[in-house]
């Protein structure tokens, strides 16, 4: 079925209000419902993105709940279908929901389910890339290389990110570290703190690893798409100490 591009606005209404009762529909098969999810993840993040703010923010967190609690609640065949449906391209959109998906899996699968609260968690991931929506549209789009000037208010968007989800979003920052945390490196080479091993929270490593893999696996104007393995290996690489290997060793076995 194909919806004219006039009516986004009503599929997404009827995706929200409809979402729990689709997900608790008995004949619906799996793979039905991880299109839906995916779907209207993606809907939910497009609309963020067009109008970011306090009130959207705060209607956008039930549809990534009950994302989270399905995600949450799928078997181990579940999860790796739902990462096999995952396409990968230049969208923000496509790569919000994508690090969304894989960071909420990832964290429920390296902290053990013991963060109380992998609802915050996943739902700051979805939106690690936020603080973009506060970066000059023409640095977002530009096909080549940034210069310095256009890099360094590109290097901003984690600290504006992480500024929305706990002023705007009301979220609590120990989740929202994912977001100012998700290009900061072990090696201390990362923005914008140029934090070091251990001052990075261990949930920025784990969004850092699935935004790195994410980014990889897409075409960009700057570089090809790298097969998976070929990422993997890449991400590897950047692996020097034991937090680092389990988070990496617990992400391939999701993909396995």
């Amino acid at each position: 079925m194909y919806i004219h591009e006039r009516d986004k606005a009503v599929l997404r209404r009827y995706l929200d209000q409809n979402l729990k009762a689709i997900l608790q529909e008995p004949s619906l098969p799996p793979e039905t419902k991880s299109r839906v999810i995916y779907d209207s993840c993606l809907s939910r993040i497009e609309n963020l993105w067009e109008t970011p703010g306090a009130k959207l923010i705060e209607n956008g967190k039930q549809v990534f709940r009950l994302t989270v609690d399905y995600m949450l609640d799928l078997s181990r065949h579940g999860v790796q279908h739902m990462i096999r449906m995952i396409s990968y391209d230049q969208s923000v959109y496509t790569h919000s929901v994508n690090v969304g998906l894989l960071g909420t899996v990832l964290a429920k699968e390296a902290l053990g389910g013991s963060d109380p609260d992998l609802h915050e968690i996943g739902y700051a991931m979805f939106l690690h890339d936020i603080g973009k929506t506060k970066i000059d549209y023409s640095i977002l789009a530009k096909p080549g290389r940034l210069s310095d000037s256009e890099w360094e208010q590109m290097r901003r968007h984690p600290e504006l990110g992480y500024q929305i989800l706990c002023e705007e979003g009301h979220m609590n920052p120990a989740a929202a570290i994912t977001t100012l945390q998700h290009h900061e490196r072990f090696n201390g080479k990362g923005y914008p703190g140029n934090l070091l091993g251990s001052e990075i929270d261990p949930l920025g490593r784990i969004c850092h690893l699935v935004d790195s893999f994410d980014a990889l696996l897409a075409t960009r104007p700057y570089k090809p798409a790298f097969p998976p393995f070929k990422a993997l290996q890449m991400i590897k690489d950047d692996v020097e100490d034991p937090l680092g290997w389990e988070i990496f060793e617990k992400f391939v076995g999701l993909l396995r």
